[in-house]
């Protein structure tokens, strides 16, 4: 009987080596994949007393990382205006321009002209309104035209979309989470496996040569080489290799297809979005040359003409007042431009079409090229997750000795 309780005990003592080991597999991997995103902002006393997770801490290596595919591959800043049609844009801001037309030369000539405003017939005025909208159709061409020629220095997409990261950490976690949410889910659970595996080789060596410092040092190797061995598998090989009749590719590489289409859906959606890209080039740094562009094609619209009765307008006051007139009015429609910018974004979105874009183009990557999207994330500090992991399955080893001892 005696002899019984003895054999169940080591049973014991053997079987809970692997369980142990792969729970040190499993808690190290979990405890890697949340130190490269979380905490967003340090926590502890810095510089080096406390965690910040990899990609937030290099939020800004990261983002220009990451847009650096974007820009480079996937969209280019002459797609932007190129694919805009001068028809289109004129038919989209044409019901919002014309009462804002209107509204500007009313208030403007009230204000110079306030009894001879007052004692002209709707008719005239009616006219001087049609008149002053006419041209928008070739002033728009001509700004778009100019726009196009100068649209490197109103537009600069990699630092709209590294601004945007960089005040948004938590949506560049978001990009590498939901784009490699596959491959960050098969971290976690391969380290439960592999860990069970390495803890079988464990149990048999302990049962042969039962030393103390054996678990500490297995408790290492398995928080070391459980990160290490799913990253690998995550990434390599990098294109399909044949072994006997089983296909072989890294992980995340075969699921290119997938990947491309939720990637385009995210950035077009929340970082080169036609409405962001629309904010950067009128209320961007370089709102200022692009607002001169324009007031230089609508003051010469209005030398053109005006829009207003010259020699009546001229007689009542002189050229000068006249001339003051039509400055006021070219101010005035210059600073609404930027409210017109929501009246395109939706035709903006539809033109440029970068959510299918960017997809195509994504699907199209090498696999060199393709693995970097999610490489980034891991590639610089990887060491320190694989050294964490290994320095926690030590200490689990200690406590896989102080169970067996």
């Amino acid at each position: 009987m005696q002899d019984l309780f003895a054999f169940l005990a080591a049973s014991w003592q053997y079987a809970i080596i692997p369980v142990l080991s792969a729970l040190v597999g499993w808690g190290t991997n979990i405890l890697a994949l949340r130190m490269t995103f979380y905490p967003l902002d340090f926590i502890g006393i810095p510089p080096f007393l406390g965690w910040q997770g990899i990609i937030p801490s290099k939020a800004a290596k990261m983002a220009s990382r990451t847009v650096d595919l974007m820009t480079g591959r996937l969209i280019s800043v002459e797609e932007v205006t190129a694919r805009l049609e001068t028809e289109r844009v004129v038919k989209e801001i044409e019901p919002y321009l014309e009462p804002m037309l209107e509204e500007i030369i009313d208030e403007v000539v009230q204000e110079h002209y306030p009894r001879l405003w007052r004692l002209l017939p709707q008719a005239m005025k009616d006219r001087i309104f049609k008149r002053a909208g006419e041209d928008t159709p070739r002033v728009t061409e001509a700004i778009l035209n100019d726009v196009r020629l100068h649209i490197h220095e109103l537009l600069d997409i990699k630092r709209m979309s590294v601004d945007i990261l960089m005040n948004n950490k938590q949506l560049l976690n978001e990009i590498f989470l939901r784009c490699g949410e596959a491959e960050l889910l098969f971290i976690e659970r391969s380290g439960l496996l592999f860990g069970f595996l390495f803890g079988l080789a464990q149990m048999g060596v302990w049962i042969v040569y039962p030393v103390w410092w054996l678990h500490p040092l297995c408790g290492f190797l398995v928080g070391y080489l459980t990160n290490w061995l799913a990253l690998r598998m995550i990434f390599r090989p990098l294109r399909p290799r044949k072994f006997g009749p089983i296909m072989v590719q890294g992980l995340f590489l075969q699921r290119q297809q997938e990947v491309s289409k939720e990637y385009a859906k995210l950035v077009t959606s929340e970082v080169v979005s036609a409405a962001n890209i629309m904010e950067a080039i009128f209320m961007g740094p370089a709102s200022n040359k692009l607002l001169s562009i324009i007031e230089e094609h609508i003051q010469q619209a209005s030398n053109d003409y005006g829009g207003l009765n010259e020699a009546i307008f001229e007689r009542a006051a002189g050229q000068q007042e006249y001339s003051d007139v039509k400055r006021k009015i070219v101010d005035r429609l210059v600073g609404r431009v930027p409210g017109l910018v929501k009246a395109l974004v939706g035709y903006a979105e539809e033109a440029l079409d970068l959510e299918n874009t960017m997809r195509t183009r994504m699907q199209a990557l090498t696999p060199e090229e393709f693995e970097t999207l999610l490489r980034t994330a891991f590639e610089e500090d990887e060491w320190k997750l694989i050294v964490v992991g290994a320095i926690l399955g030590a200490a689990v080893g200690w406590l896989q000795l102080t169970l067996l001892i």
